[in-house]
């Protein structure tokens, strides 16, 4: 798969999970970016829905609130 047609399915999967992406702040943006570079490195490219479901949960519930980006890198 070529990187461009990976980046457009990335993308599909994160509209799925966070809807109209237009609609994101930068703080939203930056725990994306970095959630999705940590699970590329787990998963590779072909990064799982629920995985990216479960990681948009926890920082909404755990994170959202204290308005600071969800860091995954380890």
């Amino acid at each position: 798969m070529s990187e461009n047609s990976q980046l457009n399915k990335t993308y599909a999967l994160l509209k799925e999970v966070y809807g109209p992406l237009e609609n994101l702040s930068q703080t939203q943006w930056s725990q994306i970016e970095l959630g999705v570079k940590a699970l590329m490195k787990e998963y590779g490219p072909d990064i799982p829905l629920d995985t990216l479901k479960a990681m948009k949960h926890t920082y909404d519930n755990y994170y959202a609130e204290k308005d600071v980006a969800l860091d995954y890198r380890k």
